[in-house]
């Protein structure tokens, strides 16, 4: 055989086929799964963008005051 001649190797088909097959259903699920992140995330915030007075007041209650620092 010259260099430019390639030989068909079913063997070799068959194998390059499946690896096809793994890496576009591989794509396949990875776009499902970032068209459907958008759609939960909007579920999960459907409140105001602003935090309201009430939240505003109890997360300045949770706030600790940090430890002094060291002499």
């Amino acid at each position: 055989t010259s260099s430019g001649e390639l030989q068909f190797d079913p063997e070799i088909e068959k194998t390059a086929k499946a690896n096809r097959k793994v890496v576009r259903q591989a794509k396949q699920a990875d776009k499902l799964a970032t068209l459907e992140q958008p759609s939960q995330e909007e579920e999960e915030d459907t409140s105001s963008p602003y935090i309201s007075e009430e939240e505003h007041i109890e997360m300045a209650d949770n706030v600790q005051n940090p430890p002094p620092p060291p002499r």
